[in-house]
């Protein structure tokens, strides 16, 4: 793209997509986003329910409840016509967990719209709960995955949680803990339920060929039970042990497995959150990235590498992350510790800053095409008290100074904000590596 088209592109402003909300008697919000030119009509019910809100003794029971809810309903107590009755209407259906959030969503034709509706709120206000012992196997099956042969965590976001967040939800699986998941029974689910699962704490979005009036009369037929509750706080995050914490977990793979996450000052909530995504966009956003080109492209590293940022109301880490085999680990790491120095000492380029500027404008521009993008933007935020939109982004994004990264990276990229972990062959053995090289390099680079 010409400079001049590149230019008019970024200055091309952006506008808040048609959307309508408003709230029921029991607190509960409802959304529209109109897209009359869909032939279906998604819904989504997000809640603030994920796993942060858990005490220790109840670990992954948000995750549970998910898996439960979809087990029957006090009408229809058998899952299997339960989803049969869904299935006969076109409908398709899934949910999520994540740390602060947990979402059902179901997409269905608008004919039939108000029948799929009812049966979907019967999950939440009538479930039956039944059969938890099927499904306490199918959970430690899916718990199973996160760990070695010998019941050690091969996660590497938890292993790094427990130095970033230290005794909290944030640095606990969402799917729990054997001791937990093995103990929950049904007055376990109604009370977590009880407590999350009500109006003031919830949204019901639409988004399709549907005015907002009739999402409205939808919502009030089938989910008027639900009762009005509270919205409780999130938890203080807890304090990080200075570091560098070097953290490892043995693993019968062929290739390590090293990420190196920092924790980042504040949350999403925070005006400086759009300068920790930029950040990670230079890093790895395409292609054209710097990791993607120097150590995998012009150096053949590793296979797969990446930088990635988890990101809560108050809190996140950004990590540095790649692949490589045993020949490769300590030049990997030494590159990604360089790369790090590199953001301190110097802003991008112009034609580099542009190139992300581009890609991540194009990505705000072309949100109203994503449903659920708008719904992260207007609903999910709001029930985090935090009211954004898509020209706020915009506007961050367009405040930004380049010049501004070295300052920024040096806040971040700090030895005391850093987890590293290794999972691999003889893993526990070979961070010890890792810990000798950063202490002999580090003088160099970050700080």
């Amino acid at each position: 793209m010409p400079a001049t088209a590149t230019h008019a592109f970024l200055a091309k402003p952006v506008s808040d997509p048609d959307h309508t909300l408003s709230r029921l008697d029991n607190g509960l919000t409802i959304a529209t986003f109109p897209m009359p030119w869909l032939h279906e009509v998604s819904v989504t019910l997000m809640l603030r329910a994920g796993s942060r809100f858990e005490t220790a003794e109840q670990t992954g029971i948000a995750h549970f409840l998910e898996h439960m809810v979809f087990k029957g309903t006090r009408r229809l107590p058998d899952p299997w016509r339960l989803h049969d009755r869904l299935e006969s209407l076109a409908g398709a259906m899934n949910a999520a967990t994540s740390m602060e959030a947990a979402s059902y969503w179901i997409s269905l034709p608008s004919e039939y719209l108000g029948d799929g509706l009812e049966l979907f709120s019967e999950m939440f206000t009538q479930p039956a709960f039944r059969d938890i012992e099927t499904e306490r196997k199918v959970i430690l099956a899916e718990m199973r995955e996160e760990m070695n042969d010998e019941g050690d965590i091969t996660h590497s976001a938890i292993l790094a949680g427990s130095r970033l967040w230290p005794e909290d939800p944030l640095a606990r699986s969402i799917t729990g803990v054997e001791e937990s998941v093995k103990r929950f029974n049904e007055a376990d689910l109604h009370a977590f339920k009880q407590q999350l699962y009500v109006g003031e704490n919830s949204a019901l979005c639409f988004s399709g060929p549907i005015a907002h009036d009739q999402a409205v009369a939808l919502a009030e037929r089938s989910f008027s039970s639900f009762e009005q509750g509270r919205k409780p706080p999130l938890p203080e995050p807890p304090s990080m042990p200075d570091g560098p914490h070097f953290v490892a977990a043995n693993d019968l793979s062929s290739q390590f497995q090293l990420g190196l996450f920092f924790r980042t000052p504040e949350g999403f909530s925070h005006a400086d959150y759009e300068r920790y995504a930029a950040l990670r966009r230079v890093l790895d956003d395409g292609f054209s990235s710097r990791l993607q080109v120097r150590l995998r492209e012009k150096r053949g590293l590793a296979y797969d590498i990446w930088a990635s940022l988890s990101i809560y109301r108050d809190t996140g880490a950004l990590e540095l992350g790649a692949l490589c085999d045993d020949g490769h680990l300590e030049e990997v790491f030494d590159a990604l510790i360089n790369e790090i120095h590199l953001l301190t000492e110097a802003p991008p380029a112009e034609e580099e800053w542009r190139r992300v500027l581009t890609r991540w404008k194009a990505a705000v521009i072309t949100g109203p095409d994503r449903p659920a993008e708008l719904i992260d933007t207007y609903v999910t935020d709001a029930l985090f008290d935090v009211h954004g939109s898509l020209p706020e982004r915009w506007r961050r994004i367009d405040a930004l100074d380049m010049d501004l990264f070295p300052r920024m990276a040096k806040r971040i990229f700090q030895p005391e904000n850093l987890v590293v972990v290794l999972i691999g062959p003889k893993a526990k053995s070979r961070v010890e590596t890792l810990q000798r090289r950063f202490n002999g390099i580090v003088p160099m680079t970050i700080r």
